[in-house]
């Protein structure tokens, strides 16, 4: 088994601790590969030239051009990249987003979770950490009895994961930053899609569910990297679209997992409601918003029409502007 890193490239700012983080790693990656989505290709230049160029004499790093149509196309772009190049089922990818942090014994307890049983993924705690990557904080809500859970690595079936998330409204898990994969979950992660339902917005969260559908997900109760808040960040922007099509599609994986039969009607309801209530009060006066503001009290009432009405106008909402896909 080895792992293949892959970088969706945007803030070259950051690219020195980014480096540095994969040079300790206690296990390296045998390849990592660098997205260059910068407006003037930042990352390819400083990673063709030293002092950088020498600083990573010792890995295999490539950096192709992103393609430049919104963060998750980079990422798309990356893992049909890693598609072409995956030399089996045994293979693990990771993706890195280039403002976080892993610490040294990520990829090594990672590989060794992965080699402890046949795993779709594989998600570790991580700290809330200042842009300095000072880490501050746990930020993620991870519920007691796995937080308080005597075993570092447990096993996590998909009737968990959706009534603790999607059925709560919270992503404990993480992101993409803190989660590893094997091979054959390049292509789910490609598609956006769950039981017939978009879920653009919660992209991370909707691809560790729709890993659990394979089987229970590894979780490493240890922290082993670090989220780094910085301004430049979608949550950072209360009022810009990702965090609008964040909490929209709560709505479409709790209709999704309800299809799927890891929710019951009066958990994917519950969970409806809540996101419905937070939308009206945040966004209601949010021209973008309109129509689905329109719906919510019709949604929250379990009105299946209003659910129909709700994922005609999302199919379009969530995939347009490409720019913000």
């Amino acid at each position: 088994m080895q792992f293949t890193t892959l970088v969706p490239a945007y803030k070259p700012k950051y690219l020195v601790d980014l480096l540095t983080a994969l040079r300790h790693q206690t296990v390296k990656p045998a390849k990592i590969i660098f997205s260059d989505d910068s407006p003037d290709q930042s990352f390819m230049t400083a990673l063709n030239a030293d002092p950088l160029k020498g600083l990573v004499a010792d890995l295999k790093v490539e950096v192709t051009l992103g393609p430049r149509r919104g963060g998750y196309n980079n990422f798309r772009h990356l893992l049909r990249l890693y598609q072409a190049q995956a030399e089996g089922a045994a293979d693990l990818f990771h993706l890195l987003l280039d403002d976080d942090l892993i610490y040294p014994t990520f990829y090594e307890q990672h590989l060794h979770a992965h080699q402890s049983a046949s795993l779709p993924c594989v998600v570790s705690r991580r700290w809330a950490a200042l842009e300095s990557g000072q880490p501050i904080r746990d930020d993620l809500p991870v519920p007691a009895a796995i937080a308080l859970h005597p075993y570092r690595q447990l096993a996590l079936d998909a009737n968990t994961l959706f009534t603790h998330t999607v059925g709560a409204s919270r992503n404990w898990l993480g992101e993409f930053s803190n989660v590893t994969f094997r091979s054959f979950m390049a292509p789910e992660l490609i598609d956006t899609t769950m039981a017939g339902v978009e879920y653009s917005g919660l992209e991370d969260l909707g691809g560790f569910l729709k890993a659990s559908l394979h089987g229970p997900i590894g979780y490493i109760n240890s922290f082993l990297g670090s989220f780094r808040f910085n301004a430049a960040q979608n949550s950072a922007n209360p009022m810009g679209r990702p965090l609008k099509l964040a909490f929209l599609a709560y709505i479409s994986l709790a209709i999704a997992g309800r299809r799927l039969g890891h929710l019951d009607s009066e958990q994917a309801a519950l969970s409806i409601r809540q996101v419905c209530a937070f939308i009206l009060q945040h966004y209601q006066r949010e021209a973008d918003m309109a129509d689905f503001c329109a719906l919510i009290p019709r949604l929250a009432a379990g009105d299946l029409e209003a659910e129909a009405d709700f994922l005609g106008i999302w199919s379009k909402y969530s995939v347009l502007p490409i720019s913000s896909a």
